[in-house]
């Protein structure tokens, strides 16, 4: 990859206090209006299922949750102004006065409440549910709420302070509103007007309580999900900032005046095995598949240098648990790979379908590589194209073989593996009924164990058994580029170091408006 990973925390902090150091040299301005390009086809706004990063770019406009994360990935206060740990289970939470939702009601406990036992109920499907399992919240007054857990957890700061924990309206609730179209909450932007897959528009939020911020008076997040319209607008004039650049164009654009590209590093491509339907059963299946893949040829071919090969867990060298000693597990091998799929009665073959998205060339000529690749061991893969919409629908059904899918490490902290893999993650396990019983202990153990040595080792443990039943077959790091005009400041990303980096446009200002 042009950019090595393991910078890319210094890179976070540098961009997070963006805002904070340009102030120094020029002062933001008010108003104006901002037109994003957006690669993702949002078709939902439930705040709490997420839907991909440009949700998540949304989500962050309308929304708040109790708390978000400074540069370092370490939590801190949003409509929660301070909180206390009187005991390992109990956090009690200080909520800030006078905040009011997009439609009038006034923020108190009971918002908090409600929306974490939303994240509860099964029927939300709420993506971090299995986070907050076994969570108990009461409200103490108007402005004091008690959050309680079974078992102890060093992890529920971090989860409380993602996207996906937004605090909603329990009053506005309480009307019926389709959440999936319609927003209510207290972030620095009020929806104003949503077509589903089409485009968002969001307006200034007079009233929020973060002082001066909003800079910005409107923003139109429009779906362009073919990647040389998406580059083609930016160069027009058409759209001011393009998310998910074509790998092939980054440079392109590097070289054109006016423009400023942003790569940031921490993505991640994999094949998603549903490892609950035969033959993908096997964990001797899934391994051949592992071995069988040709991933430099991937990321040469669909990433033009964007990419590293992964042969190992998704873990960036840097984090604290990074084991190096199993960076070359799964090396390509294709006699392995053979070997394996004998020994599991598969050595005459079989077939699979490989479900992946057509509005990104990524994965397309991943798919295709992958299909190449499989038909060398005698596994006969046939490609379905499908929209992101239908992706993520069939993805949340477990209602395919295997398919194509990025992802974003979304928490610096190694329980971050209960959203990919524990039983109870509708992200992924749930929807296909996925549990195993090592992994669930070490994800139990992981939270209630404050010694961060012997966290490391539960953790590399984890690691250990993810590879040895392989769900995920990972393929390699992927850089995510945005590219925008210069006259957009303080585009900042958040997220925290080595971990899910997405823009928070409450901080972006244009210059000249």
């Amino acid at each position: 990859m042009k950019k090595r990973l393991g910078v890319m925390g210094i890179a976070l902090v540098m961009c997070l206090f963006a805002g904070a150091s340009s102030a120094l040299a020029a002062q933001p301005q008010k108003g104006g209006s901002l037109v994003f390009g957006s690669v993702t086809e949002v078709a939902s706004l439930d705040p709490h299922v997420y839907q991909g990063t440009a949700w998540k770019t949304i989500n962050l406009c309308l929304y708040n949750s109790l708390l978000g994360f400074d540069e370092k990935g370490r939590p801190t206060g949003a409509l929660a102004e301070s909180w206390e740990t009187p005991d390992a289970k109990t956090i009690v939470f200080h909520l800030r006065k006078g905040v009011k939702f997009h439609k009038g009601q006034a923020f108190t406990a009971a918002d908090v409440k409600y929306s974490l036992e939303r994240i509860l109920d099964a029927a939300t499907g709420a993506t971090l549910r299995s986070n907050l399992k076994g969570v108990n919240v009461t409200v103490v007054d108007d402005y004091t709420v008690k959050v309680e857990k079974d078992v102890p957890d060093v992890t529920l700061l971090s989860v409380l302070a993602m996207g996906e924990t937004a605090i909603v309206s329990s009053e506005w609730m309480k009307t019926g509103p389709n959440v999936k179209i319609e927003a209510n909450g207290t972030g620095p932007f009020v929806l104003m007007d949503n077509e589903p897959k089409v485009r968002v528009v969001v307006e200034r939020n007079a009233d929020y309580f973060e002082k001066d911020l909003p800079h910005l008076d409107k923003i139109e997040f429009r779906m362009i999900k073919n990647g040389d319209a998406r580059v083609n607008a930016l160069k027009t004039g058409a759209v001011d900032v393009i998310d998910t650049v074509p790998w092939k164009d980054i440079d392109i654009l590097k070289a054109q005046q006016g423009l400023v590209v942003d790569v940031e590093d921490g993505e991640f491509m994999n094949l998603w095995l549903n490892a609950t339907q035969k033959p993908l059963d096997d964990p001797r299946v899934r391994q051949a598949i592992a071995y069988a893949i040709d991933r430099q040829a991937i990321s040469e071919a669909a990433f033009f240098g964007y990419g590293t090969p992964l042969y190992g867990p998704p873990t960036i060298a840097g984090s604290w648990y990074y084991n190096e000693a199993l960076n070359n597990t799964f090396k390509r091998d294709v006699e392995k790979a053979k070997q394996l799929l004998a020994e599991a009665g598969h050595g005459d073959g079989f077939e699979l379908e490989l479900l992946t998205y057509h509005g990104l060339q990524i994965y397309t000529i991943t798919a295709q590589i992958v299909q190449a690749n499989l038909k060398e061991v005698g596994i006969d893969v046939k490609i379905k194209l499908s929209e992101w919409a239908a992706v993520v629908e069939n993805k949340n059904k477990g209602t395919y073989d295997f398919l194509v899918y990025g992802v974003t490490i979304k928490s610096p902290d190694p329980d971050v593996y209960s959203y990919y893999f524990g039983s109870e993650s509708t992200y992924w396990a749930k929807p296909i009924g996925f549990m195993d019983a090592k992994i669930e202990d070490l994800l139990q153990k992981g939270r209630a164990t404050t010694d961060t040595d012997a966290r490391k080792q539960i953790y590399r443990e984890l690691e250990k058994r993810v590879l040895e039943l392989t769900p995920w077959v990972h393929i390699n790091w992927r850089a995510n580029c945005h590219a925008f005009k210069d006259k957009v400041k303080d585009y900042v990303h958040l997220g925290g170091a080595l971990a899910e980096s997405y823009p928070s446009l409450k901080y972006t200002w244009l210059a000249g408006n």
